[in-house]
């Protein structure tokens, strides 16, 4: 089947293309109504047969491994589900797919035949419905188009993906036509560039939505040269159930995925593209919150497009019934006569691609353990278990307990404690990170007590004279709390502080002041200034007995709690001098009786 040759203009066609308006033609919004279009090369003449020189509108016969992007990233599950319909083995199509795009691609409508071992490198083993010099404006509309650039270079500006698909399955030297949209060979690299941007004729952002450069582009179609984006990817699933795929504005997916970004409620960056089932369901999501925008809504601020320059759908399926339309073709197993994309995507992925990173899977909601209270707030120590990487290595963890505590972890974290966290109601998550994507976990709600609203009890016993030795018995108390305040009162003097145990308990030993007066007093405990457990009991005189007692007391404390005493000396009994005084006597004595022994055996001895 002979080709058309770079010269070949079918007047007629063309023609009444353009006076119909292409779509794409017309896609330029009128920000860039006077960007040049056609800037031909200085050399080009009358006539002038070279691809240099082609005037817009041509169809030129182009090597595809020749041709340079013009965005930095494709959709790979589109290709890949062009790949299932070419596959040999997958397809279930009478007729290869590939050869239908191939024709719908070079301006020939549909395929009519093809030999079993046709090829797309060889265009004579196949026919298309419409020959070459038969076109119409309406089969060459559909064509993929190219703008020159300076020296000849050819900019491939739509159909990315199908020439990305035709040589991922028949190699670079597969040749089609592309209508040429603009030629701007005439322009310096600079002023190309600037053409290019105001007629929107490149996408310069990654997939992140940050902006690139041109020298950042590609220099050939073909997978392993762009990045992938799955939001690029599920969009192009969603076509005539959530928007009308008219080709309306160049790179239309792209700045849907802009809005898509924005949407963390729709999990993309979570997508398992191996599950057909939860595909589907994504997408469904997907549309139906498209179709839920209103057409004045900005979908892309950037380019100000709303979501009706993007050909928005008034209702979901365009109104059809869930059985009916684009959405019950996308729905059909791969074991329908007729699958659906989302299937052939699938069951290309299954058998011929390793899984693509993801996001990592959501970790299981963190345990909580509080513990550590004291006046300067609470330990709250959250725990969690490492949840599968996606694929792609876990970069850290942010942990969060909400109302502005969040800290962000390594990726070899598993447990986090916040410190001086203040009575209250809290909602812990951990929230894991890989180069794809960040994932959530569940929410656990953490209360955090306030120690002084919980009464307890004391009581004080021991030698309850002045200066005597006392043993005060908290319980009942907030338990693991450190640094509850014991006083006597009423004149209040510290006796020292005290940590409860799990149980809510603690002892503590201290001196009872020396100057404290004899009567009736009272012992408190408190926390942060409020009293939590108070007994009273009575001091009696110096003079009196050990004043051994207690005051009443309730509670077990398990295992004490521990309490540190105020600084001080117990009270002293008797004195140091006269003990002094009388070994003096004894020593005094004693030489007394042996200098009388001395003298008596002296006597003796006369």
């Amino acid at each position: 089947m002979p080709l058309l040759h770079s010269r070949r203009t079918l007047a007629v066609a063309l023609a009444s293309f353009l006076t119909l308006g292409g779509s794409v033609l017309a896609a330029a919004p009128a920000s860039a109504a006077d960007a040049p279009t056609d800037v031909k090369d200085a050399s080009c003449a009358v006539g002038d047969t070279r691809d240099l020189c082609a005037p817009v509108g041509e169809l030129l016969d182009v090597r595809i491994g020749d041709v340079h992007p013009t965005q930095p990233s494709l959709g790979y599950d589109e290709v890949y589900y062009k790949l299932g319909r070419y596959d040999a083995e997958l397809s279930k199509d009478a007729i290869n797919k590939k050869f239908a795009d191939w024709c719908e691609a070079n301006g020939q409508q549909d395929v009519a035949s093809a030999q079993p071992d046709a090829t797309l490198t060889d265009p004579s083993t196949f026919t298309c419905t419409v020959p070459v010099g038969g076109e119409t404006a309406a089969t060459i509309e559909p064509m993929k188009t190219v703008v020159i650039g300076p020296h000849g270079v050819l900019y491939l500006t739509d159909g990315h993906h199908t020439l990305t698909s035709f040589q991922e399955n028949s190699g670079p030297d597969v040749r089609v036509r592309l209508r040429v949209l603009g030629n701007l060979s005439g322009l310096s690299d600079a002023d190309f560039w600037n053409a290019m941007q105001a007629n929107k004729w490149t996408w310069l952002r990654d997939v992140n939505g940050d902006a690139i450069t041109p020298a950042q582009l590609p220099s050939n179609v073909g997978l392993s040269n762009f990045e992938d984006d799955r939001f690029r990817s599920i969009l192009y699933f969603a076509r005539d159930i959530g928007y009308s795929a008219d080709g309306a504005v160049p790179f239309q997916e792209f700045y849907w995925g802009t809005w898509l970004r924005t949407r963390a409620d729709i999990p993309v960056a979570g997508w398992n593209q191996d599950d057909r089932a939860g595909s589907l369901a994504l997408v469904k999501q997907l549309t139906q919150a498209q179709v839920a925008l209103g057409a004045s809504t900005v979908v892309d601020p950037q380019s100000g497009y709303t979501a009706g320059d993007l050909s928005v759908l008034s209702a979901w399926n365009d109104g059809k019934a869930e059985g009916k339309g684009e959405w019950a073709k996308l729905a059909k197993p791969y074991t329908d006569a007729k699958p659906g994309k989302l299937a052939y995507m699938t069951e290309y992925r299954l058998r011929h691609v390793t899984p693509a990173p993801t996001a990592p899977s959501a970790p299981a909601a963190p345990s909580a353990v509080v513990g550590g209270a004291s006046s300067a707030g609470s330990h709250v120590t959250l725990s969690w278990t490492a949840p599968a990487d996606g694929g792609s290595p876990i970069t850290g963890y942010t942990v969060s307990l909400g109302a502005g505590l969040t800290a962000d972890v390594d990726a070899r974290s598993t447990s986090f404690t916040f410190d001086g966290v203040a009575p209250g109601s809290y909602s812990a998550t951990v929230t894991v990170h890989n180069a794809i994507g960040s994932t959530a976990s569940a929410a656990t709600p953490v209360a955090v007590a306030d120690p002084a609203a919980v009464q307890g009890a004391v009581a004080i016993s021991g030698d309850l004279r002045p200066g005597g030795t006392v043993t005060v018995s908290a319980t009942g108390l907030a338990s693991d709390v450190a640094g509850f305040a014991v006083e006597v009162h009423s004149d209040p003097v510290s006796l020292g502080t005290g940590s409860t145990n799990a149980a809510g308990a603690f002892t503590l030993q201290a001196a009872l002041p020396a100057s404290l007066p004899a009567g009736a007093h009272t012992v408190t405990v408190s926390f942060g200034g409020t009293t939590v457990a108070s007994a009273s009991f009575t001091v009696v005189p110096a003079s009196a007995g050990n004043g051994g007692g207690s005051t009443p007391g309730s509670g077990s404390g398990g295992s004490a709690g521990s309490g540190s005493a105020s600084a001080g000396s117990l009270a002293t009994t008797g004195s140091e001098a006269p003990i002094g005084l009388g070994i003096a006597g004894v020593v005094v004595i004693a030489a007394g009786v042996l200098l009388l022994a001395r003298r008596r055996a002296a006597l003796d001895a006369d």
